[in-house]
């Protein structure tokens, strides 16, 4: 394309272009445009007409931040067929949101031209930024500077070998006004997978109200003015009582914790409570549920309504809190740990539980570890306990603890106790009542902290007992030198003289070791006593099958069978028991042989 290049007046160079490539019916891309020269121009409030700015440094902060005020420039330009040939020097230009920063980058491959001035640098770079929509001459604190920087770096007459951005333009940035705004910082602290219902710790910061804040208008690098918008103001201040702290700033409330606990809302009221109440547990609305550590009282009750069909705590929940109350059934692959638990309702068979202290259950099917355990009806679940189950119903099922006691017993349960099994009625078949202390986990823990506390007491018994029978031997070995003094004393006695000092001091000292001596002896004898306990306790645990029995208050059919395992040989001694009998246990005979005796 060729035609003569024409020479226009202009207030946007992008525009002019498009202007003459519709008259001239060409592709705009083909155009390319020289700057021949340029003014700016400037409008005050106060000024009729615009007024010509000789040097823009001249212009005010606040002339530029008065939305009264108006930039403009005017351009000569000669309009002309594109030359790629002639652009050796390709530079691009990148601006922000609002136009308030410029950055140039001179393209790799670029080729400057050997004796290139500043001045032909930059009348380069202006045509660009003109193609950008910039202004030119003005917000460019830096960019003489960085042309001569370039000019520096840049061999001339050798393609450059990677990009150079550099800034070339710089106005004045708006700052956005801060909307007043609540902030629930102990909702946002977990991670994707992890408790959305946390425990807050004391002094923990939980919430935050930013208070509105006006932002500041800016000017662009286009001479645009730039307002901000007014700040939103919200009636959304947290009321809180005592167990909430409020620390104020210039910029905001901050709400700390004063206890552990859950934060609860009540439209704009807010406290924190020591229990979390729920409507129900699942994995979409409350995740996982952390109490936190040990230390914390913190409960968790679930109030679900019976007549809903999903569980109260629902499938692959895990809550670990210092106590659970839940009227609502435990769902499938919920683990639950707890201090107390109370669970009126149902769990399911895939339900794990873990109780440091006691449970109560009113149906079970789950897997249940606790200290103590109270269950209503236990169908085919699984419990063991540190001390004691107690169980109203059991329809199958396996209950292990060392004392077990049943008030109806109906069909396909295994019982396994260490000292007592105790059963109100036998109404089932095939059933198990095993005494076996070696399957019981507290047994373990019980001998070994006895063996533990015997050979302690019997090592510090030997120490004491070695040491106060050196002591008698030497105060033993001082009679012939005592009486030796006390004859000396009856002597000077007889004689009507003072007896020497040193003798009755001696004969005093010897006599207060002596008593001394016997009050060692004495306590001795009352260790030796404890210990002789302790080794009495630790047999009767070593024997523990001995001590222990079955109970049944009602006969029994010939379909239960009673198992008693030897804690020394392993092997199981078995009994089916029928008709009445009270009690079954295990005893030696003549021949020192474990037999079952009943009662």
């Amino acid at each position: 394309m060729s035609f003569t290049p024409v020479v226009r007046n202009s207030v946007s160079i992008v525009k002019s272009l498009h202007e003459f490539a519709k008259d001239r019916k060409v592709d705009v891309k083909t155009l390319d445009f020289e700057l021949l020269s340029f003014q700016t121009l400037m409008k005050r409030e106060k000024d009729l007409e615009y007024q010509v700015i000789e040097n823009t440094e001249d212009i005010t902060k606040d002339e530029y931040l008065s939305e009264t005020t108006i930039l403009l420039q005017e351009y000569q330009i000669k309009i002309l067929p594109l030359d790629k040939k002639a652009h050796t020097i390709k530079f691009s230009i990148a601006t922000n949101k609002y136009k308030t920063k410029a950055v140039a980058t001179l393209l790799k491959g670029s080729l400057l031209p050997k004796g290139i001035t500043l001045e032909k640098l930059r009348q380069i770079l202006w045509e660009r930024k003109l193609k950008a929509g910039l202004f030119i001459d003005i917000f460019e604190p830096k960019l003489t500077a960085q042309l001569n920087k370039i000019l520096k770096i840049v061999p001339p007459d050798k393609p450059l070998n990677k990009d150079l951005k550099f800034s070339v333009a710089l106005g004045i940035e708006p700052v956005a006004p801060i909307d007043a705004h609540l902030e629930n910082l102990y909702e946002h602290k977990h991670n994707s997978g992890e408790s959305i219902v946390d425990c807050i710790d004391k002094n923990e910061l939980i919430l935050r109200y930013v208070k509105e804040k006006r932002g500041s208008n800016g000017r662009s690098c286009n001479g645009k003015y730039i307002k901000m918008r007014e700040p939103r103001t919200q009636n959304v201040v947290p009321v809180v009582d005592e167990t909430i702290q409020v620390k104020e700033s210039d910029d905001m409330f901050e709400y700390y914790a004063n206890e552990d606990g859950y934060v609860v809302h009540e439209g704009l009221n807010v406290h924190i409570s020591k229990t979390l109440k729920l409507d129900a547990a699942d994995y979409r609305s409350t995740a996982n549920i952390d109490g936190g550590d040990s230390s914390k009282e913190i409960s968790v009750e679930i109030s679900h309504k019976k007549s809903h069909s999903e569980d109260g705590i629902g499938s692959g929940v895990t809550m670990d809190v210092k106590e659970l109350n839940s009227s609502g059934s435990v769902g499938s692959n919920v683990t639950i740990s707890a201090q107390e638990l109370n669970i009126d309702a149902q769990t399911h068979k895939k339900s794990k539980m873990e109780v440091e202290n006691s449970a109560n259950i009113k149906l079970h099917r789950g897997d249940l570890i606790a200290k103590d355990a109270e269950i209503d009806i236990l169908e085919s679940g699984k419990i063991k306990a540190h001390n004691s189950i107690h169980i109203k119903k059991m329809l199958g099922g396996e209950a292990i603890a060392p004392i077990v006691k049943i008030d109806e017993l109906l069909s396909n349960a295994t019982i396994i106790a260490s000292e007592l099994i105790e059963i109100q009625l036998l109404s089932g078949t095939n059933n198990k009542l095993v005494i076996d202390p070696d399957s019981i986990e507290s047994y373990h823990q019980d001998l070994e902290n006895l063996q533990k506390r015997t050979k302690i007491k019997a090592d510090d018994f030997k120490t004491k007992k070695e040491k106060l029978d050196e002591k008698l031997l030497a105060h033993s070995a001082q009679i012939t030198r005592i009486k030796t003094f006390q004859k000396r004393v009856i002597s000077a006695q007889k004689a009507g003289k003072s007896p020497m000092k040193q003798d009755i001091i001696r004969i005093k000292e010897y006599k207060r070791s002596g008593i001394k001596l016997q009050e060692e002896l004495q306590e001795l004898k009352q260790f030796e006593d404890s210990l002789n306990k302790l080794n009495e306790e630790l047999e009767k645990v070593l024997n523990k099958d001995l001590h222990a029995k079955i109970i049944s208050h009602s006969s029994y059919d010939g379909h239960s069978q009673v198992i008693f395992k030897d804690i020394k040989t392993k092997e199981e001694i078995t009994h089916i028991p029928e008709g009445d009998i009270k009690t079954i246990s295990l005893v030696l005979n003549s021949e020192n042989e474990r037999v079952i005796k009943l009662d």
